[in-house]
């Protein structure tokens, strides 16, 4: 999954993050950053990914949602108080299957969170967008991809990838994906707490494979629609603790509308 207390006390550290809402000690103990069961794949393969970095080094993942809009989780452009950080720190790389080259690289021109994004106690309304600097040059490896209208049935097939930590401990230059499964909402509440799970989230798992730290902000696809944002969870494929993402079919209304918003600007 995704997230460590240790990466949340320094905003410039591999995976932006958030475990707020879960015991310390626990996270203390058992979060690490590592993409896990995952395989490098090229950005042909998955052109709507772009890395998100931080005064130049990887930060987070994002979704290209338009020419100029990029789609993150809301705690990759905040700060561990949830305020938004100065959006002058943020550069994007898109068309490019490594983290520290290749594509191109672009300033971030401004950023919104939603509204009613909050950390602690619940995590919920983990989105936020970001407007380019400049439009981007679409092509085989920069494309942008369609919001889902419905979510994704139980136990259905779905991709998430990044460049997160890897198995022997150290970041992936390669872009990697994995393949997971969608875990029904009452199955990941009862791992959660019935109040941290809602219409607003939506989890997936697979034994031995998960999302993590590295990748907070990327994409969570199904047939070519994005469907969730990685968002938090506890350790990295840990057994009962399913992936936390957020929820594009419910967010798609206000990704829409502040898009436009955005671009007019």
């Amino acid at each position: 999954m995704l997230f460590t207390l240790l990466a949340l006390l320094s905003v410039s550290t591999f995976g932006c993050a958030l475990h707020l809402p879960i015991a310390t000690e626990f996270l203390l103990q058992n979060g690490n950053n590592r993409i896990i069961g995952g395989k490098d794949t090229p950005i042909e393969a998955i052109p709507w990914q772009v890395l998100l970095l931080n005064q130049g080094r990887h930060d987070c993942g994002g979704v290209i949602y338009s020419k100029n809009i990029i789609i993150t989780a809301a705690h990759c452009v905040c700060d561990t108080y949830g305020n938004i950080l100065d959006p002058k720190i943020f550069d994007v790389r898109v068309g490019s299957s490594t983290s520290n080259n290749g594509g191109s690289v672009i300033k971030v021109a401004k950023t919104i969170v939603h509204d009613r994004f909050t950390l602690y106690p619940i995590t919920e309304y983990d989105i936020a967008l970001i407007l380019l600097s400049s439009p981007l040059e679409m092509g085989p490896t920069v494309k942008a991809i369609p919001l889902a209208e419905s979510v994704p049935n139980d136990g259905a097939a779905v991709l998430v990838s990044g460049w997160g930590y890897t198995e022997i401990g150290e970041a992936s230059l390669q872009l990697k994906s994995v393949s997971v499964n969608i875990v029904s909402r009452e199955e990941c509440a009862r791992a959660y707490g019935y109040k941290r799970i809602t219409q607003l989230t939506i989890c997936a798992a697979a034994p031995g494979k998960d999302s993590c730290g590295g990748d907070s902000g990327g994409p969570l696809v199904c047939e070519g629609e994005l469907v969730g944002i990685v968002s938090y969870g506890i350790g990295c494929a840990e057994p009962g603790y399913p992936g936390v993402y957020a929820n594009v079919v419910e967010l798609r209304k206000w990704v829409e509308e502040e898009a436009t918003k955005l671009s007019s600007t």
